[in-house]
This record gives C-alpha cells, sequence and structure tokens, in this order.
C-alpha cells in the first residue's frame, strides 16, 4: 500500500459538519484545528453503517403515552399538567427514536475490533463515505482492478513466505496524523514523537477518549488500536482461503463481462 501525501488533500472536498471525506482507498478526518488524519481502509476488514437503537426512547414513548391516558382518567387536582407534561415527554421521546432510526455512523473492523465514527452531516453523507471506502476492505468482493492487483501482490508474498513481512509493510504509513506515522514499538503506540503505553490506549478507548498529542492535537484512541489489531493480524498471517476466494471471484466475474 503506498501513502498518500498528508497534505495534498483538498479540505474543502470535506463533509461541512464532520469534516470527513475520501480520497481514493483513504479515509481523510480533519476537524477543525487538527493536522489532517488519514487511514488506508485497505487496512480494515469491512467498513459497515450503524445506527443506535431506537428500542429504549420508543418504549419510553410507549410508557409515557399510557400515563397520558391514566392521567386523563384520573379525577384529581394537577391531571390536565400531568397530561400535557406525559404527552411532551412522548412526543419528544417518539422525536428521539425516529432521529435515531436515520441516525448512522461508520463502523471500521477489524478482526474482533470495531471503532464507531460519527458522521454529524447524516444519514446520506455517512452512507456515501461507506460505499466509497467499502470495496477497499478485506472482506469485500473484488470490484476494482486495483483491489485485484493489491490482492494478488498479497497471495505472493504469502506463496513466498514474506506474508508477515508484506504486512508489516503495509503498516508503515497506513494511519498518519499530518506527517506523523502511527506504528506499535514495543507495547508503546508511537504517533510522531509521543509514545503511548498500549494499555491506557485501550482505556481511553474503552471511555471513548482521545489521545493527546503535541501542540494540541487529538487523535481517537480506538483509531491507534487498528494499528495494534493489524500488527496482531500480521503476526497470526493472511486469511489465505478468503483472500483466494476473492481473487477467484474476481477473475470468474471480470472474464465474462470482458468477454475475455
Amino acid at each position: 500500500m503506498e501513502a498518500a501525501s498528508p497534505t495534498a488533500f483538498d479540505r474543502a472536498r470535506l463533509l461541512p459538519r464532520s469534516g470527513i471525506g475520501v480520497d481514493t482507498a483513504w479515509l481523510v478526518i480533519a476537524p477543525p484545528g487538527n493536522p489532517v488524519i488519514r487511514l488506508d481502509a485497505r487496512l480494515l476488514d469491512r467498513v459497515e453503517l450503524t445506527g443506535r437503537s431506537p428500542t429504549g426512547p420508543l418504549v419510553a414513548s410507549g410508557v409515557a403515552t399510557a400515563g397520558v391516558a391514566a392521567a386523563a382518567l384520573a379525577v384529581i387536582p394537577g391531571g390536565v399538567f400531568a397530561c400535557a407534561g406525559l404527552a411532551y415527554l412522548a412526543h419528544e421521546r417518539f422525536s428521539e427514536a425516529r432521529r435515531r432510526v436515520r441516525s448512522r455512523d461508520l463502523l471500521l473492523a477489524l478482526g474482533d475490533l470495531e471503532v464507531a465514527l460519527h458522521v454529524a452531516d447524516g444519514p446520506d453523507a455517512a452512507k456515501s463515505i461507506c460505499e466509497q471506502l467499502a470495496p477497499y476492505t478485506r472482506d469485500a468482493p473484488i470490484t476494482r482492478p486495483e483491489v485485484y492487483e493489491d490482492a494478488k501482490r498479497r497471495m505472493r508474498a504469502q506463496a513466498e513466505g514474506k506474508g508477515e513481512a508484506s504486512a508489516r509493510r503495509e503498516l508503515e504509513r497506513a494511519l498518519l496524523v499530518g506527517s506523523d506515522v502511527v506504528y506499535l514499538r514495543n507495547e508503546y503506540l508511537q504517533v510522531g514523537q509521543v509514545a503511548f503505553p498500549i494499555a491506557e490506549v485501550r482505556e481511553w478507548a474503552m471511555r471513548g477518549a482521545n489521545l493527546p498529542l503535541t501542540h494540541g492535537r487529538l487523535l481517537q484512541a480506538a483509531m491507534g488500536l487498528l494499528v495494534v489489531a493489524a500488527e496482531d493480524r500480521a503476526s497470526q498471517g493472511e486469511d489465505v482461503s478468503l483472500l483466494s476466494k476473492r481473487i477467484a471471484d474476481y477473475e470468474a466475474w471480470s472474464g465474462h463481462t470482458a468477454g475475455r
């Protein structure tokens, strides 16, 4: 995988609210005041859309609606005010449930690790980002020639006994914060010149926190764990059966459609 220039991306191409965009196989994140963060989607197993469950708000709305009926039937002082309050609560919770149905985040998955990335620009914007990145991920069917060539390269490396070395080379510039490379060094996650113990990175990720970098810069801790998970995958080896099937399926499909 070849890294793109960390300064080449035009911020005008980013979504206006979330500062998220796509540059070929790269997920680009550029919050205001932060350097451009780049993640190569070819590192990931999959990219999906995920939304928050509407069940909780719907249940609360139903309970409040039932309360409105009970208060209306009860002949007690203040019943009118109770009805009004419960009716407002029922409406607010139902509206929240509708928002959650349409709320969409990106889910970046590598092995058992799943990292949620909120797209503040709405479900259509999140869907567009997902559709652009998904074809480059490792679980997706191959539909593009450049993805096919990358898969063939990885298969050759496995056949030559160079799979782990090849995977580690891919990691060398798979996640960048500005010009700083994020990589694993012993039991530390290194971001440029700053190092964080992996155990602490996991704790920050569990809290949904960011890694504090120099000059006020930030990196989502869970995003850094993608590099840790990729290192584990590199040491365990490629899923050759899946890779072989994806290559064979593409060759059968492209040969048929191209008339070769």
